[in-house]
């Protein structure tokens, strides 16, 4: 007797079941490597240094410069004593005047929304929809938002009659030197 042998038609198609199963592996393992650095890019490192530090050599009184730091700018002002005393005096009609539902670290809850009362730093989004504010220094109004009109004091508070429903929101930050501050993030 003869061993019997499989029609080719049989031998063809497992050939080719293999050589798809084959092809289709390293099609999956490319992609698998392609996609890694893409994927990594969007998971923050904790051993990796967010800090950055800005010099306020150059800020003058009344000055506020626009920060670019973890792709958000901010608002690094130079407060003068007419703005202190205008923040201190308090006329302006507030949503959260004390702080307590916005966003800012804990040293931040105060009347001045900062570590030292001449300078502030805060985010420049507004908590209504995420517009860039402008810094302006009009009747104790220190950023607009050209959107919606929402107005905030010196201090990044919100005004009652605004649109936006919380405070700019003040990141975490402390004075390295006195002209030298540190932008930092928060580790839980």
């Amino acid at each position: 007797m003869r061993p019997s042998r499989q029609p080719p038609e049989t031998a063809t198609i497992k050939r080719r079941w293999v050589l798809t199963r084959i092809v289709q592996g390293f099609t999956f393992s490319g992609l698998a490597f392609l996609t890694y650095p893409f994927v990594k890019s969007w998971i923050p490192s904790f051993t990796e240094d967010t800090s950055m530090d800005v010099s306020l050599e150059t800020l003058k009184p009344g000055e506020a410069r626009l920060v670019r730091w973890r792709g958000r700018n901010l608002y690094v002002q130079r407060r003068t004593r007419a703005m202190q005393q205008a923040l201190a005096a308090a006329d302006l009609v507030l949503k959260d005047p004390d702080s307590v539902e916005s966003s800012q670290p804990a040293f931040a809850v105060n009347g001045f929304r900062s570590l030292r009362d001449d300078i502030f730093v805060g985010y420049s989004n507004c908590t209504h929809l995420g517009c860039e504010v402008a810094a302006v220094n009009d009747a104790g109004i220190g950023f607009k938002c050209p959107c919606h009109q929402s107005n905030y004091d010196l201090a990044g508070r919100v005004l009652k009659d605004a649109a936006a429903p919380l405070n700019l929101e003040v990141p975490n930050y402390r004075f390295v030197s006195g002209n030298i501050i540190r932008l930092e993030t928060v580790t839980v």
